[in-house]
């Protein structure tokens, strides 16, 4: 009798531990960083105001973007709609099989989960209306800083006064264009490929794409093998009911439809985040910035190299701008790209360097790195310089930077304020070796070769044969 109490004591506890455990639902603090698909609502300065610089006055404004919050591509979409049958399982492990440990009110948030609409595939990549309204506000947020710049009458809105180019980043810009304007169509933009060399020079880089490919997932591989990682997966899948390790795509899709969702609506929980921990959100961040940091950031030099490009471009409109020449500068440049291209151009500035390499095997020691995706790379992610023109007598014009509308900390400028003299001295040796030469070398010259020179090649080679 005894016995047979003490097991049904037993039952019933083992049945509603989850009652007592920690619910997602019930966190005052999620974590939020969730590396390139962080919500930029979650990082810019907000209401800060742009510093603003005595003695000189804002005379042009220089700006790289990416995408705002957008819908997944093709393929993750495919993956996270696999997910009803790991929902299923789950709901399964911890109701018929009583060994999942999620939170009694999680586990119906979870069982309440449908696809959202945006996982379609003919939805793939478009921007979502949080998206529309990440480049509105930051259009405006930058108009009432800089509002003898960025506020014209109806007369000036013209392609002379305001440069807008993208590749593939169209529906950003025009939000953009629509937040500073009102209207979207307010001025003509610029559509340009997707390999072209100024806003994406990495997609005409073969070399970059063959480097990349290994040696950016090499490091990733390594942590995955690695206790951080391996501990991810056991605690996961231990918490979900699974009697085995589940695999690591599955870990990664559920990751990813924790971060849309909660990029798509800044305001509500994803009952996928309630599957990891706050340490565990930090691991996969981490993973991700081991990605990028090889993949486009510091960890190849060639990294630095492409974002010359940008640089270059940056620095030939403030030269204009100093040197009062008469063809008009425009007031305004605004770039729209992707988060490649972005990083590329931090790398060539040397912001938000790490004086340690993070890598597979140093993961506690780069807590507090600065090379961190969510805070440099999320969705919305951009870069602004500012170039000031200062009283000649009593101080050197200016040039500033933000990212994410936050001061940016350049070696030897002042809480991000830079001397463009200093500025000048110390880039110039870059811009003036900047070409993509470097992408041709090798033995496979032809591969890298831009395809106007391959059609003239062809055609010389087919006179030479004739003759």
């Amino acid at each position: 009798m005894i016995v047979h109490l003490l097991f049904t004591v037993f039952l019933v506890s083992h049945v509603y531990a989850r009652d007592v455990d920690f619910c997602f639902v019930d966190e005052d603090d999620p974590y939020l960083y969730m590396a390139t698909k962080t919500a930029y609502h979650f990082v810019h300065a907000g209401k800060t105001k742009f510093q603003d610089v005595p003695n000189c006055r804002a005379e042009q404004v220089w700006m790289l973007a990416t995408h705002g919050t957008r819908c997944p591509s093709q393929a993750e979409i495919s993956q996270m709609l696999t997910l009803t049958e790991m929902q299923t399982q789950i709901i399964n492990n911890h109701e018929s099989r009583n060994d999942g440990h999620m939170c009694n009110r999680d586990l119906e948030n979870l069982k309440r989960w449908k696809p959202d609409a945006y996982l379609v595939i003919e939805r793939a990549e478009v921007l979502t209306p949080q998206g529309v309204e990440d480049m509105r506000l930051l259009a405006r947020r930058l108009q009432s800083n800089f509002l003898q710049l960025l506020q014209p009458g109806n007369d000036n809105i013209t392609s002379q006064n305001y440069m807008f180019k993208t590749t593939d980043a169209r529906d950003s810009m025009g939000s953009f264009i629509e937040g500073l304007f009102g209207n979207r169509n307010a001025v003509d933009a610029e559509e340009v490929s997707i390999n072209d060399t100024l806003l994406t020079p990495y997609k005409s880089c073969n070399i970059w794409n063959n480097e990349s490919s290994s040696i950016s997932m090499e490091e990733v591989s390594r942590f995955d093998e690695g206790p951080e990682f391996q501990n991810l997966l056991l605690n996961v899948s231990q918490r979900l009911g699974f009697l085995y390790n589940i695999s690591k795509e599955s870990i990664l899709t559920m990751y990813n439809m924790c971060r849309y969702e909660k990029a798509w609506t800044v305001t509500k929980l994803s009952p996928w985040c309630a599957v990891f921990s706050k340490e565990e959100l930090r691991v996969l961040e981490y993973r991700e910035d081991l990605y990028y940091y090889y993949k486009a950031g510091y960890g190849r030099e060639i990294n630095a190299q492409l974002g010359c490009t940008l640089l270059q471009d940056m620095m030939n409109h403030f030269w204009k701008v100093e040197q009062d020449k008469e063809s008009m500068e425009p007031n305004g440049i605004f770039y729209f790209s992707d988060i490649i291209s972005l990083q590329n151009l931090l790398t060539t500035l040397g912001i938000n360097k790490d004086q340690m390499k993070p890598t597979a095997f140093n993961y506690k020691d780069m807590a507090k790195r600065q090379w961190r995706t969510s805070f440099i790379s999320p969705f919305a992610a951009n870069l602004v310089a500012v170039f000031y023109k200062c009283d000649g007598n009593t101080q050197p014009n200016k040039v500033m930077f933000y990212l994410a509308e936050k001061l940016v900390m350049l070696d030897g400028c002042d809480v991000g304020l830079c001397d463009w003299e200093y500025f000048k001295q110390k880039f110039n040796p870059i811009i003036n070796r900047c070409n993509l030469n470097v992408c041709w070398n090798g033995s496979g010259v032809t591969t890298f070769l831009p395809n106007l020179i391959l059609i003239l090649l062809s055609c010389f080679s087919l006179v030479f044969v004739r003759n």
